[in-house]
């Protein structure tokens, strides 16, 4: 038999470590003469988690690729019965776009995410299949010329001025091309069918799957007439199809009885079937329906309708890489020992401080406990019971400012790491306000739905130019590093009433608004920088569920979904940064007379990327 050196023509090296990996690495071979093993660096396929969407979108629409993604109607039963809300991706989280023109399910999109094409679809109810086209700008939607029938199910892909349709219900084997204002008659399909998915250009497009009954055909389109190609291997309808007429991933869909998990690659000859399947099956949409230069090795698919009555906001990731992708996500830390909500904190995951809280009905507390990233103990009590705080600073040098204490809760405290000591008193006192910074530069903001803000030197407090808006339920709210880099999101307005998602960056002098959250949000535990923070949990304190699991990421520009909480919650404590962070306490979603507040610690690990080297031998 030929050895490595002769078939590659070179020899095998040898390290006492594994070297520096990276892309050069890939189809290597070398051996680590510690581990007495013979590595190599290959490519792997892969699903993994990725934020929720804000809302169901079952059988929806969507297209673009698995960093920029558009996402459109679909079944919600949350929002009944069939929704005309649209999202964007941006490889992190979903944001909230303008509505599509109609709330249709099962419509078909083709396009990039900022330049989209709708097309037909069906109506919830009354139920009826629809004509309606609509183009997607970025922002907002407007409608153009009717496809040819009225048709729900037709696979569609290409571009906004240039794109292919096929078949649709009631099952027909036409094809109509759209050339940014009209639709014209093109080639026959093979097999009259719906469901089909499409991938590619309106010239060089592929497209795969089909009902009823359920079909394994494939084709390739030249711009006037189909071709059979090497059929799929599962049988499937309504898929997510992305890429390029030479190079596809096709994955979920219906195979009869359920939905389909299966993955499989198209590379221009044969389809393979990925040894990754998908987590949550079912049927809908994704990225795709254009052509995608990562061709079979990049995919999203989110918020499919999977059986009967399911309809989950997961969102899931396809990569064909060298990379092990672990994605950002809440984990269990250890439980508190005082069931409170209403109390605030501050620090890292693995030096945090809580203090305070409340059970409700005016009886509050003193307690201070600290975290070393597994447990917590008792600290130094608060001199006098209180709720509803501000907080910052850090686990051995921090500041407790107002809150529910009398007579006026203007009391502010400093905290040297096992001790409580009196701080000058605030210029006005205030409870259930948002605040951070650090002992010698803090803020606080709001509280009893005032406008006003003060501001901490590190010897004495001034009032400061007042916030554009007034709230109030921001007790874990607010992010920054010093008193001059503040951003404060969400909270309630008691005079609305209404809990609210507008979002404000505070410079030391003036206030900018940015772009909302995602979902409006009080009580929100909020943890990072002014560029890079997570708002997680919160909710309407005032009205069930009261609190909710999910949570938000902000970018420095923008609020996205991020991946949710396990524990609903709101109002307590938070700390630690974006891609570490801590939340602790909170009042429950049921909000019942009663019920338990939450003694959860919930620790966050931002997503992280390795490149990790297969063993081939053991020596």
């Amino acid at each position: 038999m030929a050895s490595y050196e002769e078939i590659h023509g070179k020899r095998v090296e040898t390290f006492s470590s594994d070297p520096t990996l990276d892309s050069t690495y890939e189809g290597q071979v070398w051996f680590n003469s510690t581990s007495g093993t013979l590595k190599t660096l290959v490519t792997s396929d892969a699903w993994f988690s990725q934020a929720p969407t804000t809302s169901q979108h079952g059988d929806g629409a969507g297209c673009g690729t698995a960093s920029a993604t558009l996402l459109w109607g679909g079944y919600a039963p949350n929002n009944p019965p069939v929704t005309n809300a649209t999202e964007e991706f941006n490889g992190t989280g979903w944001t909230t776009s303008g509505n599509y023109g109609s709330s249709f399910f099962r419509a078909g999109g083709a396009g990039p995410q900022t330049a989209a094409l709708g097309v037909a679809g069906r109506t919830g109810n009354p139920a009826a299949n629809q004509d309606d086209c609509y183009k997607y700008d970025g922002s907002s939607w407007t409608s153009t010329a009717n496809y040819p029938a009225s048709k729900n199910g037709v696979g569609v892909t290409g571009t906004q001025t240039a794109a292919i349709a096929v078949g649709g219900a009631p099952y027909v084997d036409t094809s109509f091309e759209f050339d940014g204002s009209s639709w014209t008659s093109s080639g026959t399909y093979p097999i009259a069918r719906v469901g089909i998915r499409g991938a590619g250009t309106q010239t060089a497009g592929i497209f795969a799957g089909g009902s009823e009954p359920v079909i394994s055909t494939a084709t390739t389109y030249d711009g006037s007439s189909f071709s059979a190609i090497a059929s799929i291997n599962t049988a499937r309808t309504l898929g997510t199809h992305s890429g390029n007429s030479g190079s596809s991933v096709l994955c979920g869909g219906v195979f009869p009885p359920g939905p389909s998990g299966a993955t499989e690659r198209w590379d221009g000859t044969s389809w393979t079937t990925s040894p990754a399947t998908l987590a949550s099956s079912g049927l809908g949409s994704g990225a795709g329906s254009m052509s995608n230069p990562a061709g079979n090795t990049s995919g999203l698919s989110a918020a499919l309708r999977g059986p009967p009555s399911s309809y989950p906001t997961n969102t899931e990731e396809y990569a064909v890489s060298i990379n092990t992708i672990t994605p950002g996500a809440f984990s269990s830390g250890g439980n508190s020992s005082n069931a409170y909500y209403g109390r605030n904190g501050y620090g890292t995951q693995t030096a945090g401080l809580m203090f305070g809280g409340t059970t409700g009905g005016g009886v509050v507390y003193n307690k201070t406990e600290e975290y070393d990233g597994s447990s917590w103990t008792a600290g130094g009590n608060l001199p006098s019971s209180r709720s509803s705080i501000a907080a910052a600073g850090t686990q051995t040098a921090g500041m407790s400012n107002g809150g529910n204490i009398e007579p006026s809760g203007d009391e502010s405290l400093e905290y040297d790491g096992s001790s409580w000591t009196a701080l000058p008193n605030m210029a006005v006192g205030f409870r259930s306000g948002g605040g951070n910074g650090v002992l010698t530069s803090a803020i606080v903001t709001n509280g009893d739905d005032r406008d006003g803000v003060q501001i901490y030197n590190g010897s004495s407090w001034t009032s400061a130019s007042n916030a554009p808006f007034s709230k109030t339920s921001l007790t874990g709210s607010g992010i920054g590093a010093t008193s001059d880099d503040y951003l404060v999101a969400g909270g309630s307005n008691p005079a609305t009433p209404a809990v609210v998602a507008t979002s404000h960056i505070y410079n030391g002098s003036s206030w900018t608004a940015t772009n909302n959250l995602v979902v409006a949000r009080d009580g929100q535990f909020q943890f990072g920088t002014t560029s890079s923070a997570i708002g997680a949990a919160g909710g309407p304190a005032s009205a069930p569920p009261y609190s909710t699991t999910t949570s938000m990421v902000w970018d420095g520009t923008t609020w996205a979904t991020s991946p949710s909480l396990s524990v609903d919650r709101s109002g307590g404590a938070r700390g630690g940064t974006s891609s570490a962070g801590l939340v602790c306490g909170g009042y429950p979603s049921n909000g019942t007379s009663g019920s338990p507040n939450s003694i959860a610690t919930e620790e966050f690990t931002g997503e992280t990327t390795a490149v990790n080297a297969s063993t081939l031998t053991t020596g």
